[in-house]
């Protein structure tokens, strides 16, 4: 008579290897003769530090090799994160030949940040793949690509792509849902066409976006980098950064039904430089804003903040993140003798300001809004580590005027 683990339908077999890592699925071929050969069979193959036990790391690319040899059927999603060292890449393109004989539809590659991988143009002619995610890899398109019909997440890390091949890796890939696009190299004029496209996540060095095609984004991220982060050598083709290239500050014009943005790191200094403030149209969707590296201290900044509350009437959110700092155009007021606002945050549920140092710009700031936000429901607070009269500001906050009686404050440190 068989045990109960023999007589399992293969469907809840599958389902139970499915959520062991690969060594353990692999082991399970010892329960019974019925289970010999049911890992073979499974659709995903994940190879990283949780699914490989650590004494078996240095023979990794030879445990992918054999497992990839035994397995028969589909692979739908194949990971492999290569926090082991790699002798040879052309492993690796021999793996990616397997696969795209296999209906792969998830690809998850990450390898040494130091040591690039020169993707194969087999990858490109995987037409079934629906998420791609890439680290430390080197692109370079084939000549004829006809594009990723199927793909709609994908997710760029620590790589090496031309202007051209990233314009025409996005344009050629219609349903592309999810963008993200971090450190990279070699390309500085970002263009998304992408009628699809609801999420897109940027953090890099770059000297423009253009939007040229997105009229269903709801959520934007976006982070320049410092050039000065980066090496000499990666440098080189970015040296006019700081050109007014301003396609960005247009984009921002199309993209009306934005829910949820975010300028960080530099973003703000590089929309200083333009009259953007004239051009901003109302965002009647966007609910989520958050904004680093404002300098309080600074006219443009203090301006472009003021902007962008005249143009989010059902804002829930606010997150603010200070670097006040000396600036060339110093403020001495948060309105700088203009009369305030006439507006209220009729929606503001939720203000955060960090790294506050107590200027007179910040804690006018903070007073309008309290003053202003008739649902405000919490005033998250977080002084910076320079700041030596904590007790001070803290009661100065406490004292100002709450148009909403349900509005608390919340000390972060």
């Amino acid at each position: 008579m068989e045990d109960r683990i023999s007589t399992l339908p293969s469907n809840i077999i599958e389902a139970i290897l499915l959520r062991l890592p690969i060594a353990d699925a692999v082991r399970s071929s010892v329960l019974s003769s019925r289970w010999r050969y049911e890992w073979s069979t499974i659709p995903h193959l994940i190879f990283d530090k949780h699914s490989v036990p650590s004494s078996l790391h240095y023979k990794l690319e030879k445990i992918v090799d054999q497992v990839l040899l035994l397995h028969s059927g589909p692979i739908h999603k194949f990971v492999f994160d290569g926090y082991a060292y790699l002798e040879d890449f052309a492993v690796v393109n021999r793996w990616i030949t397997v696969l795209s004989r296999n209906n792969l539809r998830e690809l998850v590659l990450r390898f040494c940040p130091d040591r690039l991988y020169k993707l194969p143009s087999t990858l490109f002619f995987c037409k079934g793949i629906v998420i791609l995610d890439l680290h430390d890899c080197e692109f370079r398109l084939p000549r004829v690509f006809e594009g990723l019909g199927n793909l709609c997440t994908l997710s760029l890390e620590n790589v090496v792509i031309s202007d051209n091949d990233f314009v025409t890796l996005i344009s050629n890939c219609p349903l592309l849902e999810k963008v993200a696009f971090m450190d990279f190299y070699g390309c500085s004029r970002l263009r998304f066409n992408a009628p699809n496209l609801r999420e897109l996540i940027i953090d890099g060095l770059f000297e423009d976006i253009y939007l040229e095609n997105t009229p269903d984004l709801a959520i934007l991220s976006v982070g320049l980098d410092d050039a000065d982060d980066l090496d000499d050598e990666g440098d080189s083709d970015n040296e006019d950064v700081e050109k007014e290239h301003y396609n960005f500050m247009t984009s921002l014009n199309a993209v009306l039904k934005i829910e949820n943005l975010s300028l960080r790191h530099n973003m703000l200094e590089f929309l200083a430089g333009d009259g953007l403030l004239d051009r901003l149209p109302t965002y009647n969707y966007l609910k989520k804003l958050h904004l680093s590296c404002v300098n309080f201290e600074d006219t443009r900044h203090i301006a472009i903040l003021q902007c962008w509350f005249r143009s989010t009437p059902v804002l829930e959110e606010l997150t603010i993140e200070a670097d006040s700092v000396d600036s060339s155009n110093p403020a001495a007021s948060f309105w700088e003798g203009k009369e305030r606002a006439d507006f209220r945050f009729n929606q503001l549920r939720y203000l955060t300001v960090t790294e506050i140092l107590g200027v007179g710009p910040e804690m006018e700031l903070i007073e309008f809004v309290l003053a202003n936000s008739p649902v405000l429901e919490t005033l998250y607070i977080r002084l910076d580590n320079d700041v030596c009269d904590e007790v001070k500001i803290y009661k100065q906050i406490m004292r100002f005027r709450r148009a909403s009686t349900r509005a608390e404050i919340i000390n972060l440190d």
